[in-house]
């Protein structure tokens, strides 16, 4: 019998947010230093904050053995936060790019 790893359960549940992210259109970029896991960009715009570590903003850590707990995010209501001020500022830009086209300013 396999048993699931608990770095994979920890990736499976970035895939999901991923996922759900775009389709609200939103696109993240992920990265990763083990065992830390950061938001580089959101839609497009590079993500200049850091939360829980000297390098960026850290959305997870990665169980650095396999019978470590399951990894959870590291302040779901933080990361909306960016992403919810990082999507805001992505939508004025298309709409500042779009009014330009337009001859509007």
């Amino acid at each position: 019998m396999e048993t699931e790893t608990n770095t994979k359960i920890s990736t499976d549940k970035l895939g999901v947010f991923i996922e759900r992210l775009k389709r609200l259109g939103i696109e993240v970029e992920l990265s990763g230093n083990f065992p830390w896991v950061y938001i580089n960009e959101i839609c497009g715009i590079r993500v200049t904050e850091r939360f829980e570590a000297n390098h960026g903003f850290t959305v997870m850590f990665l169980p650095g053995r396999n019978d470590s707990p399951p990894s959870e995010f590291t302040d779901i209501t933080e990361i909306f936060k960016l992403v919810r001020k990082y999507n805001r500022e992505a939508l004025l830009r298309k709409i500042m790019e779009e009014d330009q086209k337009n001859g509007l300013y």
